[in-house]
């Protein structure tokens, strides 16, 4: 079985925001939304912040940010993988919920690359990967470095 225990984000990500000092870079992350009618949507310069438990993604103009507030989440290795169930658009001051069909995230906390479990590939350090599928079948991806972790 992939997880041998399952726990909040919320959890996993506080315990890893008390370990870790905040660190801010520059926005560095990348939404690819891949629409049912065959069109896509790319944003680059994504800010990704971890604030309070939930993974914020949030558009270069600041337009739109995608929030994944809970998720099963376990460790391989160092590297913490989760699979969303709740995550929201807040866009125009409005949140609308992302109807998820299956998704999983990866966040490497770590200083170093750390191989991803079945793979030759590995997760550059401070990084995240992300995959999502909503019911509608629109199908989002988001890979970059981890901008922000603030600890509450």
């Amino acid at each position: 079985m992939l997880f041998q225990t399952k726990r909040s984000i919320a959890a996993i990500l506080a315990i890893a925001g008390c370990v870790l000092t905040p660190a801010v870079a520059n926005a560095t992350g990348t939404i690819n939304i891949h629409h049912k009618d065959g069109t896509n949507n790319i944003y680059d310069d994504v800010t990704i912040k971890v604030f309070s438990g939930s993974l914020f993604l949030t558009s270069h103009d600041g337009d739109g940010t995608i929030v994944v507030t809970r998720a099963a989440c376990a460790y391989q290795g160092k590297i913490i993988v989760c699979l969303p169930t709740s995550a929201a658009l807040v866009q125009e001051g409005e949140s609308n919920a992302l109807n998820l069909k299956s998704g999983t995230i990866y966040l490497n906390y770590a200083d170093e690359a750390q191989p991803l479990t079945r793979s030759s590939a590995k997760l550059p350090a401070h990084s995240i990967m992300l995959a999502l599928t909503t019911r509608n079948g629109t199908f989002l991806t988001v890979h970059g470095r981890i901008d922000q972790v603030i600890k509450q």
